[in-house]
């Protein structure tokens, strides 16, 4: 049989037929209800936006620049206003953190981390927290679909004597342990930039530091508890790991000057990132503290660190390769950056125009929610269950101007509402479609359908308890909110 004609691929193709006349039908249906409050003609773009994001009728990215073009044809934007958007400075935040994973990729520097991780382990238990972990670590700086590509090959390999029920959690494990990696860093997933980008516009800064020091803990708490989790569901009833079940470990090569470079790159990255936070901290006031704080955005941090892989070499001695080529830069996902870019229209569209303020205060007569924490609470749970039916990226460009929107109408601070609607968005534990890292762990064979939703209702409710009770904690400890 054809893939094109397995149940699965008739019906994705239906789901986007369908998505592509639905849109313009939603749309049209959605400026009329709407066409007495603000921006009718806003509301119905956002509603073919989101339309066709969820039945991926057109590519996410395509749907973005469509956006931009209808924004300007009816009169909503400017052109310079719309395609601004894309040059939005938080986008190449991307691109160099980008440049950066695809350096680790070209390098093998990810498949040294993992397999050296599994060869430290000695039983299933060890295995699923190493490779695991491994997977949470890279993907704070790359993208969880990456991750998850780099550490699941070595994991199927590594439990190729253990029974089916390991295999299946050790998979989800990889592929969950990818989406709470992604909470650690801004640029670990787009939702965190996307959050990022809301509050900036608002007036409020959340530095790289500030960031982590919210999204490490409820990444890390997460990630525990996902063990619990998957070793209570589905035990430890598999054979012991031997060494000769485990792949060779990569970390016994040497080093060769590609990941020296990338690790340099990284470093610089990361420290870059850090330093006007410690700065802060250190020397509040100082000449220092405030040039690194105008000086040393993220976004130029990043490209810094990432333009210098086209200066670092790559190579053996005597080649002239550099670290990263631009062949190999081309690669990264354009189309994230582009996404992202549209979003990040609407969202100021949808401010600028009153129109997230008015579906705030409706939210908030309709829901009860009046205090910060019931807001926190709805704009995360939403966020999660929206998570499951559609990208992380689509729903946190829905749900993050919504949350800032929900907050302002209570008369709160944006911080956490946003906090929530964004960690929330990076949810999606149920089904193969919710995440890229889901959809590679189910196509190994290995997880049923059944067990991925079972496992993944759990791990959503004790997921909002641990996010809600997270920002509860962590929120008026860095003084957020």
């Amino acid at each position: 049989m054809e893939d094109d004609d397995l149940p699965g691929a008739r019906f994705e193709r239906a789901k986007r037929s369908v998505g592509l006349g639905l849109g313009p039908a939603i749309a049209a249906l959605v400026y009329v209800i709407t066409r007495d409050g603000p921006a009718p003609l806003l509301a119905g773009l956002m509603a073919l936006a989101v339309t066709w994001w969820l039945t991926e009728a057109l590519p996410s990215a395509a749907v973005a620049l469509m956006i931009a073009a209808l924004a300007v044809l009816t009169g909503l934007a400017t052109p310079k206003q719309a395609f601004g958007a894309f040059g939005s400075p938080l986008l190449f935040m991307f691109v160099g953190s980008f440049f950066i994973a695809e350096a680790m990729k070209v390098h093998g520097l990810g498949q040294r981390a993992a397999g050296a991780t599994a060869a430290l382990s000695r039983g299933p238990a060890s295995l699923m927290v190493a490779l695991s972990g491994t997977t949470f670590v890279l993907s704070t700086m790359m993208s969880n679909a990456a991750a998850t590509a780099i550490v699941l090959p070595i994991a199927l390999a590594a439990a190729a004597t253990s029974d089916r029920r390991f295999q299946a959690a050790l998979v989800l494990a990889i592929a969950w342990g990818a989406s709470m990696g992604g909470l650690g860093t801004p640029v670990g997933t787009p939702p965190n930039l996307i959050g990022i980008g809301e509050l900036r516009n608002r007036g409020e800064e959340l530095g790289f530091g500030t960031w982590m020091g919210v999204g490490l803990p409820i990444g890390l708490a997460m990630l525990a508890v996902m063990w619990v989790v998957l070793l209570a569901l589905f035990g430890l009833r598999g054979q012991a790991l031997t060494a000769s079940s485990l792949p060779p470990a990569p970390a016994r090569r040497a080093w060769s000057r590609g990941e020296i470079a990338t690790l340099i790159a990284l470093a610089v990255a990361v420290l870059g990132w850090l330093v006007p936070s410690v700065l802060a901290v250190a020397a509040p006031g100082s000449a220092a503290t405030a040039w690194a704080r105008g000086r040393m955005s993220e976004e130029t941090v990043a490209i810094v660190a990432g333009c210098l892989l086209f200066v670092l070499p790559g190579g053996p001695r005597g080649t002239p390769r550099p670290a990263l080529t631009w062949t190999e830069a081309t690669r990264i996902d354009w189309g994230v950056i582009l996404l992202f870019g549209g979003g990040m229209l609407l969202g100021e569209l949808a401010r600028e125009t009153g129109l997230t303020h008015a579906w705030g205060a409706e939210l908030v007569e309709l829901t009860g929610a009046r205090s910060t924490w019931a807001v926190v609470a709805l704009c995360t749970g939403v966020s999660i269950v929206l998570s499951e039916a559609t990208s992380n990226t689509a729903t946190a460009t829905l749900m993050v101007p919504l949350a800032a929107s929900l907050a302002a109408a209570t008369g709160d601070s944006p911080v956490p509402a946003v906090l929530g609607a964004t960690i929330g968005s990076s949810f999606g534990f149920m089904m193969p479609i919710s995440t890229a890292p889901n959809a590679m762990a189910y196509g190994t064979g290995k997880v049923t359908m059944g067990q991925m939703m079972r496992a993944g209702i759990v791990f959503d409710v004790i997921g909002f308890v641990v996010v809600v009770a997270g920002l509860r904690v962590l929120c008026p400890l860095l003084g957020l909110g």
